[in-house]
C-alpha cells in the first residue's frame, strides 16, 4: 500500500485529483494513535507514487471496547463524540495540527467532511493560488504591451469582456485564459470525444510546439464536446493577439498550468475565484469584495445542514436534489455559489447518492447566478463545472445580466431589475444571456427567476449607497451606479428605475445597495426558504436599516447572526481587502404575520483562517443552538456560551431578544458579560455588575434621551443646502478666529487633544446667509430663529473614537450649536445638562454609549440623530434636589481634569475618580462597589480590553 514500507494505515482514502488521506483509530486514551497519524505524512503510495499531504487521528470512545461486528459498526455509525485531529505537511518534522491542542469532537458525517476537507491541504492551495496569481500577472503584462503595439487587439478583447481597456479588464482576459488553459490539461486525453483533445506537453512535442493554433485547434474539439462557458471566451480572446505576440503569452500560460498540476489540485473550488478577485481593481464603485473561502464555508455550514435539504427533502433521495433552486444574485465569482454546491454534494454522497449523476440537472436549473460582469459570470460557471470537469451538461441557469443604459435606450439595473415579476417598465431589460454548456441562450429571466420560487438565496451583495460622502466619490451623482463609467445622466436614470422599484419597501438609500439585494433574496424566497447573507455591519445597529431588520424579525426564523470581535486587530470583513465591518444573516422564511422575537448572535474573536475552520465553526453553532442551552442576554452578568476549535475558544454564542424597534446591538461584542450588565441596564434599569449577586443589583432610573431632553437640528440642517442649491441650513459655518466672540457658536468638528475634559468651547461660528430674494431672506431668519433656539450647553459626540477621544458627551458654558461632530442636547436645566454630562463619561455611560452605537469601524462607535432619540442614559430629571446639587458640585470640580482616551479608561486615575464620586454621591451606591479591584473596577477593565474600543491599538 505505500512504498518502500510495511506499514498499513488503517484507512487510506484516495480520489483523483485530489490528495489521499490516510485515517488511524484507536480506542481512548490511544497514546499513539498521533504518532501513527503523523508518521504517514510524506510516504508515497505504492500504485501511483503520489504523496500523503493529510492524515487524520480519531479517538474512539472507551464504550467500544465492549462491541464488534455488526454492533460496533452501529456504535461508530451514532456516535457524536468521535475525536479528530488532522495532521498536514510533507513530512513528521514540519507537521501542522488541526486544531493546534485539542480534538474536533462530531460523528461519522464530521469525520467524512473532514477527509475531503484534508485533501485539499491549506498550505497547498496557498501555493497554488501565489503560483496562479504570478502566472496572471504575468499574461496580464504580455496583453499590455499588444495593447500599446496593436490598438485595435486590445479594443476588441475590451468589447468581448464588455468593459473599458485598463488593468482589471487584462487581467480579467488572462485569468480566463489561464483557466482554459488548467482545464485543458483536466480533460486531455478524457472520455468519448475528448479522448483526441491533446495535453499541453504533447502540443510541445508536436511539430509546431506550443503554439497560438494548436492550442485554438484542441479547444475547438472540446467546444464541440461542451464546456462553452470557460473555453469559448477564451477561445475568442485567444484568436485577437497577434501571432507574433502570442508565443510568450502561449508558453507562460503552459508554465503556469504545469505548475498548478503538480499536486492534482483541479478539484480546488476556489483557485480561480481567489485569483480573479484578488486581481480585480475597480472596486471604488461596484464594492463587490471577494467572499473568502473560509467566510463562505462558514455561511454555507450555517444554511445548509445534514438534518434535511434546503428544500426539507432528503439528501439520499437524488429527486429532492433535483428539484432544488439555489441562488446568488451577485455572485461574483461563484465562491459561494460553488461552496454551497460542494456541501450539497458531500451531503448526498454521505447519504449514499451519486453526485456526479446529478450534476447535469444542477447545472441546468438548480444553481442560479447573476452577474453584471461577463467574465465573472463565466468563471462562475467555470467554477460549477469544474466540480465534475469530465460530466457534460447542455443547459446552465448563470446569468450574465444587462446593466446601464441599453442600445435601444432603456435603463437595466443588473439584478436588480428581477425585483419586478412582470417587466412592466419599458426602460428594463427584458433579457439576460444564460451562460450555457453549448453556447450562449437568450433567456426572460423573469420566466425563469419567479418570485418565491427558491430554496435558498447566498449572495454577498454590493453594499455601494447613494449618497456620495466617501471622499474618493465627491462629485459623483450616484456612487451605486457609477460602475463602467457611467455617465451623471446614466446614474440619474438608474436612480430612478430604482426608486420606483423599491418604493414601500425596506430598502433605503443610506443603507445602500445591500439593503436592495434584500429585498430581492426576500421576495425570491420561499416560505421555509433558507435566507444567507454577507451583509455590512451596520444592519445589526444601524439607523437607516430599522425597516431591513423588521422585515427579518417578521418573517424569518431561527434567525443567526454572526459578527466578528476583531480580536488582536483581526479582519471585521467576512471579505476580502475591505476595512468595513460585516456580518452573516442566516434565517428561514416564515408565514406571513409570523413575528420572532429571539435570534442566536455569534461574535467570532476572528474572521475563520480556512475552509476546515469555517465548516466545523458552522456544525458547532448547530450542535449548541440543537441542545437549548445557551447563555442569554437576560441571565446576568456570566458570558456567553464558548465556541472551541479543540481547546482554543474562537468566538461566543448567546441568545438574545429582539427590539421591537431600534438597534439589535449584539455584535462585536467580544466580553458577553458586558452586553449583559448593558441589557440590565436599559431594560431592567439596574447596575447588575460581574461578581455581584442579582439580589445585589442596585436600580436606578433609566431614560431615553428623548423622554428627557431635545436633541439638536442634523448638520445639513445647520449649514446644508438642498439638491437644487438652495437653503436648507441658514448659516455658513467658519472656524472661530483667536481673542473673538462669536454670536452663533458652533461646536462642529473633533480635535482630540484639546477634548480631554469636560468642558470646552465652540470650535467654529454661524453666519446667517444672505438670501436672494426677501421671501429667501425670511426663510433664512426664520430658520436661524429655529436653529439657535436648540442651542445648548450639553453635546453629544455622535462619531465616538474610543481609541483617542476622551468624552461621550461635553458642556460648553455658553450656549453653543450642534455641529457635524456633536448634536445638541436641550434639558430641563442647566444643573441637568451638567449632571447628564457627568453619567455620559462614567463607566456606565460609556458602557451605554458603546452598547448602543454602529461599531462597524474598528475603534469608532457612531450615534445618529434618530438612534440618539432612544438611546438609554441616566434620567437625570427624576434626581432629588441634593442629589442634583451634588451633581453640579462634583462637575464643577473635576470638569477641566484631563481625562485619558475611553481604551485607557481602566488607567485613569480622573474616571476611575469621577466613577466613585458619581456611583457614590449621586446615586448612592455600596463603598464595597467602588473598593479597588472591586466590580466597578473589574468593568472598566473589560471596557478596556474589548475590540471594538481598542480598534488597533
Amino acid at each position: 500500500m505505500l512504498k518502500d514500507s510495511h506499514a498499513t494505515p488503517d484507512v487510506l482514502v484516495t480520489e483523483a485529483y485530489v490528495s489521499p488521506v490516510v485515517i488511524e483509530t484507536e480506542v481512548s486514551p490511544a497514546a499513539t494513535v498521533e504518532k501513527d497519524a503523523t508518521s504517514r505524512l510524506g510516504e508515497r503510495l505504492r500504485d501511483t507514487g503520489r504523496v500523503i499531504l493529510s492524515s487524520i487521528a480519531v479517538r474512539l470512545p472507551q464504550r467500544m471496547r465492549k462491541h464488534a461486528g455488526m454492533r460496533l459498526q452501529k456504535e461508530v455509525s451514532d456516535a457524536d463524540d468521535l475525536e479528530m485531529a488532522l495532521y498536514t505537511g510533507s513530512s513528521p518534522a514540519v507537521a501542522t495540527r488541526w486544531p493546534h491542542s485539542g480534538w474536533i469532537v462530531g460523528s461519522v458525517v464530521d469525520l467524512s467532511l473532514l477527509v475531503q476537507s484534508a485533501s485539499v491541504p491549506p498550505d497547498i492551495i496557498d501555493k497554488a493560488a501565489n503560483e496562479l496569481v504570478s502566472g496572471v500577472s504575468e499574461a496580464a503584462g504580455l496583453i499590455a504591451e499588444t495593447a500599446k503595439s496593436h490598438p485595435g487587439a486590445i479594443h476588441k478583447i475590451c468589447e468581448e469582456l464588455r468593459q473599458e481597456d485598463g488593468d482589471q479588464t487584462r487581467r480579467m482576459a488572462a485569468t480566463i485564459l489561464a483557466n482554459a488553459f488548467i482545464f485543458q490539461e483536466s480533460l486531455a486525453g478524457g472520455p468519448g470525444d475528448l479522448a483526441d483533445v491533446c495535453s499541453l506537453e504533447q502540443l510541445k512535442g508536436s511539430n509546431d510546439g506550443l503554439s497560438k493554433s494548436g492550442v485554438l485547434e484542441q479547444w475547438r474539439k472540446i467546444l464541440k464536446v461542451n464546456y462553452w462557458p470557460i473555453f469559448d471566451i477564451a477561445r475568442r480572446i485567444l484568436e485577437l493577439i497577434p501571432a507574433i505576440e502570442s508565443k510568450e503569452l502561449v508558453a507562460g500560460l503552459g508554465r503556469t498550468a504545469d505548475r498548478l498540476l503538480e499536486n492534482r489540485l483541479m478539484r480546488s473550488h476556489d483557485l480561480t475565484g481567489a485569483v480573479f478577485q484578488r486581481l480585480i481593481a475597480d472596486r471604488k464603485f461596484i464594492a463587490a469584495y471577494y467572499t473568502t473561502p473560509a467566510s463562505a464555508a462558514l455561511l454555507a455550514g450555517l444554511a445548509i445542514t445534514f438534518q434535511a435539504t434546503p428544500a426539507g427533502g432528503s439528501w439520499s433521495n437524488s429527486d429532492d436534489l433535483r428539484i432544488l433552486r439555489i441562488a446568488d444574485f451577485a455572485c461574483g465569482t461563484g465562491t459561494l455559489l460553488s461552496t454551497a454546491y460542494q456541501r450539497i454534494s458531500q451531503f448526498h454522497e454521505i447519504a449514499g447518492g451519486d453526485a456526479e449523476a446529478l450534476h447535469p440537472q444542477m447545472m441546468a436549473s438548480a444553481l442560479v447566478g447573476c452577474d453584471v460582469l461577463p467574465a465573472a459570470a463565466h468563471l462562475t460557471a467555470s467554477m460549477l463545472s469544474g466540480a465534475h470537469p469530465t460530466i457534460k451538461y447542455e443547459q446552465s441557469s448563470i446569468l450574465a445580466v444587462a446593466y446601464g443604459q441599453q442600445e435601444d435606450g432603456s435603463i437595466a439595473l443588473g439584478s436588480l431589475d428581477l425585483l419586478d415579476p412582470q417587466g412592466t417598465f419599458e426602460i428594463l431589460s427584458i433579457t439576460a444571456r444564460a451562460v450555457q454548456a453549448l453556447g450562449e441562450a437568450e433567456k426572460e429571466t423573469w420566466r425563469a427567476l419567479p418570485h418565491a420560487s427558491f430554496d435558498m438565496v447566498i449572495m454577498n451583495p454590493p453594499f455601494t449607497r447613494a449618497t456620495g460622502h466617501e471622499g474618493k466619490k465627491v462629485g459623483i451623482p450616484n456612487p451605486m451606479f457609477a460602475a463602467f463609467s457611467s455617465s451623471g445622466e446614466e446614474q440619474r436614470l438608474m436612480s430612478r428605475a430604482t426608486q420606483r422599484l423599491t418604493k414601500g419597501t425596506s430598502a433605503h438609500g443610506n443603507a445602500g445597495e445591500a439593503s436592495i439585494f434584500l429585498i430581492l433574496a426576500h421576495r425570491k424566497l420561499k416560505v421555509g426558504g433558507i435566507l444567507s447573507l454577507v451583509m455590512p455591519l451596520s444592519l445589526i445597529s444601524g439607523e437607516a436599516w430599522e425597516n431591513s431588520r423588521e422585515l427579518l424579525a417578521s418573517k424569518y426564523r431561527d434567525l443567526i447572526v454572526v459578527s466578528i470581535s476583531g480580536k488582536n486587530g483581526a479582519q471585521l470583513s467576512f471579505s476580502a481587502d475591505t476595512e468595513m465591518g460585516e456580518c452573516l444573516i442566516v434565517g428561514t422564511r416564515s408565514e406571513n404575520g409570523a413575528a420572532h422575537t429571539r435570534a442566536t448572535f455569534v461574535i467570532l474573536n476572528e474572521r475563520p483562517a480556512f475552509p476546515l475552520l469555517g465548516a466545523i465553526t458552522a456544525d458547532q453553532i448547530h450542535r449548541l443552538i440543537a441542545a437549548r442551552n445557551l447563555r442569554c442576554l437576560e441571565d446576568g452578568p456570566v458570558g456567553g456560551t464558548s465556541l472551541n476549535f479543540g481547546d482554543e475558544i474562537v468566538g461566543w454564542v448567546m441568545d438574545a431578544p429582539l427590539p421591537l424597534e431600534g438597534g439589535w446591538h449584539l455584535s462585536r461584542v467580544a466580553d458577553l458579560s458586558l452586553a449583559q450588565v448593558a441589557f440590565q441596564l436599559t431594560e431592567e434599569k439596574r447596575v447588575w455588575l460581574p461578581t455581584i449577586s442579582k439580589s445585589e443589583a442596585i436600580p436606578i432610573p433609566i431614560a431615553s434621551v428623548g423622554e428627557i431632553g431635545t436633541v439638536g437640528p442634523y448638520h445639513a440642517d445647520v449649514n446644508g443646502r438642498t439638491s437644487s442649491g438652495g437653503v436648507r441650513g441658514p448659516f455658513d459655518i467658519s472656524p472661530v478666529k483667536p481673542d473673538s466672540a462669536p454670536t452663533y457658536p458652533v461646536l462642529w468638528s473633533h480635535d482630540a487633544g484639546s477634548e480631554r475634559t469636560l468642558t470646552f468651547e465652540a470650535d467654529h461660528e454661524g453666519f446667517p446667509r444672505r438670501g436672494g430674494t426677501p421671501g429667501e431672506q425670511e426663510i433664512i431668519d426664520s430658520k436661524v430663529a429655529s436653529v439657535w433656539g436648540t442651542a445648548s450647553h450639553c453635546h453629544f459626540n455622535r462619531d465616538f473614537r474610543f481609541n483617542s477621544q476622551s468624552t461621550g458627551m461635553q458642556f460648553c458654558y455658553t450656549k453653543t450649536i450642534g455641529g457635524r461632530a456633536w448634536l445638541s442636547i436641550q434639558l430641563g436645566s442647566e444643573e441637568q445638562e451638567k449632571a447628564l454630562v457627568l453619567f455620559a463619561n462614567t463607566s456606565l455611560g460609556l458602557l451605554l454609549h458603546w452598547w448602543y452605537a454602529n461599531k462597524q469601524q474598528a475603534g469608532r462607535g457612531s450615534i445618529g440623530k434618530s438612534a440618539l432619540q432612544t438611546m438609554p442614559v441616566l434620567d437625570v430629571t427624576t434626581l432629588s434636589c441634593e442629589r442634583l446639587e451634588h451633581a453640579v458640585i462634583l462637575f464643577d470640580s473635576i470638569c477641566k481634569k484631563q481625562l485619558l482616551p475611553v481604551h485607557e479608561i481602566d488607567q485613569d486615575p480622573v474616571r476611575r475618580e469621577l466613577d466613585n464620586r458619581f456611583a457614590g454621591s449621586v446615586l448612592g451606591f455600596d463603598e464595597q462597589l467602588l473598593a479597588p479591584d472591586g466590580p466597578l473596577d473589574l468593568l472598566r477593565r473589560k471596557l478596556s480590553r474589548e475590540p471594538s474600543i481598542r480598534g488597533h491599538k
